[in-house]
């Protein structure tokens, strides 16, 4: 809301940035925070371009051990972040969002929910063997993983948080592939195909994913193209 102090933690390239400091208003204050400093380069070019001057900055550190006194936000803002945690890890941020949240503060969590990710005509066999042994490597790991969208209002409420609002919802791009779709989906099936060779899978299968990296272009420009995911947001506070 207007006024409000925001914490973007873990804010990647900064994407959501400008509409948070346009939601914040002047009047309001805005600090983003990543471990990768090429991140922080970015989302400080960003905030430099919105209006909100010196009442926003871009912070180099992590989401464990926030560098920010008690009791600073209204708002933290989490994206795509906790699948890369263990849930020791996601206790410990949550806990850090909580120390800098101000009373009755907010604490929302955007994550995927990759069990339901598809990409059409990609053959579903396949896919789902790949998604099968991806979760397994998530979990061999020990990290919630890109599955832990829909269990983490669960997850929440069991740190002590109070669920104030959930909402899930799939994004499809359907054919013909415009050209940001068609520049993600290369950048993933490219990624796919890396990591495939460390899966236990068919041979067949390692040998289709090699082929449609090289040649992605059969699939985006297929007319049965479609591309799903599903997000889920967890807006939460803390109990009493």
């Amino acid at each position: 809301r207007k006024g409000w102090s925001v914490l973007d933690a873990g804010c990647g390239s900064g994407g959501f940035l400008p509409q948070i400091a346009e939601l914040v208003g002047t009047g309001g204050s805005l600090a983003a925070l990543d471990l990768a400093p090429e991140n922080v380069e970015r989302a400080g070019a960003l905030l430099a371009a919105t209006a909100l001057g010196s009442n926003a900055g871009a912070h180099v550190g992590n989401v464990l051990a926030l560098p920010f006194a008690d009791a600073t936000f209204d708002c933290v803002w989490s994206a795509n972040v906790m699948q890369y945690l263990t849930p020791a890890e996601f206790h410990q941020a949550a806990a850090e969002a909580g120390r800098v949240l101000r009373p009755g503060g907010l604490y929302a969590v955007k994550e995927f929910d990759s069990t339901s990710l598809q990409i059409r005509p990609v053959d579903y066999g396949i896919f789902t063997r790949f998604m099968a042994a991806r979760m397994e490597g998530f979990r061999s790991k020990g990290t919630l993983g890109t599955d832990c969208g829909s269990r983490l209002p669960a997850l929440l409420e069991q740190a002590g948080w109070e669920i104030v609002r959930r909402r899930g919802w799939m994004v499809e791009r359907w054919a013909p592939a415009g050209i940001h779709t068609r520049t993600y989906l290369r950048d993933l099936l490219s990624y796919f195909a890396s990591v495939a060779p460390d899966y236990d899978l068919p041979a067949g299968d390692h040998r289709y994913w090699q082929e449609l990296a090289g040649t992605p272009d059969r699939l985006l420009d297929s007319p049965e193209f479609c591309y799903r995911e599903f997000f889920v947001v967890t807006v939460c506070r803390l109990g009493s």
